[in-house]
């Protein structure tokens, strides 16, 4: 009996370790994927406005500023940030830093942030044409489900607690910041409710709060969901 408890013990760490290879997989494919049209402007992306992204040259002439304006969107930064700490588990499975913990439970909820203001919100003016097309899917409907999917089935447990939960604001408040400051730069913005140029700077601050009360309340979920679900050890 003790022999067939270690053995589904083994080959449940085994399902699992494949599940977060899968989820990495899913996040790097989709982040490198957007990257490379971006790069090579294989896809023509219409600027929504001039104080939105875009509006740089056609093809190779305009690489650069196009990758730069992809790598500034909150979606790019939680799809990287789930491919790394997907990654980091895959790789050790009995890996506990408090960097990874922070880095985890920061991913799962910029990720949801991700897929609950993109398909309420922006999707339905999204339109992705070509190559865009599988990106978007990735970014937005398949990685997100995939690694809450994989959270509540294989963890890590008992990660969270109210110090990793406000450690985990450091990078979403970062990427705020750096959204601000950049867009003062260049007077373009990635979204519409944190765009300065057309709700002033009150008006964008109140859009930036309420996503930020929502990543509050997804914190609260995990955290409640992580105290009620048993610990796999």
């Amino acid at each position: 009996e003790s022999i067939d408890i270690r053995t589904s013990i083994f080959l449940m760490r085994k399902f699992s370790r494949q599940a977060f290879g899968l989820n990495a997989i899913l996040a790097w494919v989709g982040v490198i994927g957007s990257l490379t049209v971006d790069a090579t402007g294989v896809v023509v992306v219409p600027q929504f406005g001039p104080s939105y992204f875009g509006g740089h040259a056609d093809g190779l002439a305009g690489s650069i500023p196009r990758v730069i304006d992809n790598l500034s969107y909150f979606t790019i930064w939680s799809n990287i940030l789930v491919a790394i700490t997907t990654t980091m588990i895959y790789r050790n499975m009995n890996r506990t830093s408090q960097r990874l913990k922070v880095m985890r439970l920061s991913s799962l909820m910029m990720i949801t942030v991700t897929m609950l203001v993109y398909v309420l919100i922006l999707a339905k003016d999204a339109n992705p044409q070509s190559w865009n097309v599988y990106t978007d899917l990735l970014l937005h409907y398949i990685t997100p489900p995939v690694t809450i999917l994989v959270w509540l089935f294989f963890g890590p447990r008992k990660w969270i607690s109210w110090k990793i939960i406000f450690s985990s604001l450091l990078i979403p408040i970062t990427y705020i910041l750096y959204t601000f400051a950049r867009g003062a730069v260049i007077g373009k913005y990635p979204y519409g409710f944190v765009n300065v140029v057309e709700l002033g700077y009150v008006g964008a601050l109140i859009g930036t709060g309420v996503v930020l009360v929502l990543g509050l309340i997804i914190f609260l979920i995990y955290f409640i969901i992580d105290k009620l679900i048993p610990s796999s050890k």
